[in-house]
């Protein structure tokens, strides 16, 4: 998957912190890094939303000298959007890669395979970004790898960034003729 491929690259000492969220479901399949404590999360099936942001500001606390990324989705950081003031207070350099698909993905696939009507999966989500500027956190949209890859090798060390993914845009990227990210 080009998001782990990326984080390896750009910063290959970070721990990964995620949350209930596609990109995470597939990186307890994808990702191993070289030494222990370096990935944990809370996508075990049990909707655990909302563990991410905060957990990897523990993370950050505890481990201040290693870069630390959240990985987070639109739904499960609404519970603990707020963290990103105590990020921004405590200067936590925390990357906040935030998965945008619109909603509930998994719980959205479930229930549209097995024929239930779709109710509370579709969220409105706000502008995160504006949001983040809001906490006073720079934050950026990115929509391919090649973005992602530009936000980690120009961020900030001294405080936190929040960089939110287009999933739609991203997946489409993935797929374009000439693209070399393969999924």
């Amino acid at each position: 998957m080009p998001l782990y491929k990326i984080l390896a690259d750009y910063l290959p000492e970070a721990i990964l912190v995620g949350d209930s969220t596609a990109p995470v479901y597939a990186g307890n399949h994808l990702v191993s890094q070289p030494v222990p404590r370096r990935y944990f999360n809370a996508s075990t099936g049990y909707g655990t939303l909302g563990y991410g942001l905060p957990a990897a500001l523990g993370a950050q606390l505890a481990r201040p000298d290693l870069p630390v990324v959240a990985l987070v989705g639109d739904g499960g950081v609404m519970f603990t959007l707020s963290e990103i003031a105590t990020a921004v207070e405590a200067r936590l350099p925390v990357v906040i890669v935030l998965w945008h698909n619109a909603g509930y993905e998994e719980i959205r696939r479930y229930m549209d395979a097995n024929g239930v009507a779709r109710l509370g999966v579709d969220i409105q989500a706000p502008n995160f970004l504006t949001l983040a500027e809001g906490f006073g956190c720079p934050g950026m949209l990115v929509e391919s790898p090649a973005e992602l890859a530009n936000a980690l090798d120009n961020r900030e060390p001294n405080g936190p960034l929040l960089i939110e993914i287009d999933a739609a845009a991203w997946q489409k990227n993935l797929m374009s003729p000439g693209d070399n990210n393969e999924e």
